[in-house]
C-alpha cells in the first residue's frame, strides 16, 4: 500500500506556524474583531440642583425667576400651570417689586405665549395672575 506523502504534506502546510521576518507586525487574523472604543464626558455648567440661590429671590419651592420663566415654555401644560403658580408666589415674596423693575421683558414674553396656550388651565391661571398683579 503506498503511503499518502501527498496529502500529509499539505496538511502541514496549513498547520505549518509562519516565521515572522525582522520588523514586520504580525497580520490580523480574518476574523479579527476590533473592539477599542472611545469615550468622552458630558460637562453640565449649571444643575439647578447644585446651584447657590442664596442671594436670589426663589418661591416656596426654590425656584428663581429664571427657572420659572424657562418652566413657563415646557411641553407639558401641567408643568406651565406650576410654573405660573410659582411665579405668583414669586411676586407675593417680591416686597419691594425688584423683579417686576428688573426682568419685565422676559416676565411679559414669557406671560403672552401663555394666554394663547392650548391648556384651558393654564389659560385660567394666567388670567388670574393678570388679574392679581395688573
Amino acid at each position: 500500500m503506498p503511503k499518502p506523502t501527498r496529502k500529509q504534506k499539505e496538511k502541514a502546510q496549513d498547520f505549518k506556524k509562519v516565521k515572522l521576518k525582522l520588523g514586520r507586525k504580525v497580520a490580523k487574523a480574518d476574523n479579527y474583531t476590533d473592539t477599542s472604543f472611545k469615550s468622552r464626558s458630558i460637562a453640565l455648567p449649571s444643575q439647578s440642583i447644585t446651584a447657590d440661590k442664596s442671594g436670589e429671590l426663589t418661591n416656596s419651592r426654590n425656584l428663581t425667576l429664571r427657572d420659572l420663566l424657562t418652566q413657563l415654555r415646557h411641553y407639558n401644560g401641567t408643568v406651565r400651570k406650576e410654573a405660573l403658580i410659582g411665579l405668583k408666589d414669586l411676586m407675593q415674596r417680591d416686597v419691594y417689586g425688584s423683579v417686576l423693575r428688573t426682568q419685565l421683558g422676559g416676565l411679559i414674553e414669557g406671560l403672552v405665549k401663555c394666554i394663547l396656550d392650548d391648556e384651558r388651565d393654564v389659560r385660567k391661571q394666567v388670567v388670574t395672575f393678570f388679574e392679581e398683579y395688573l
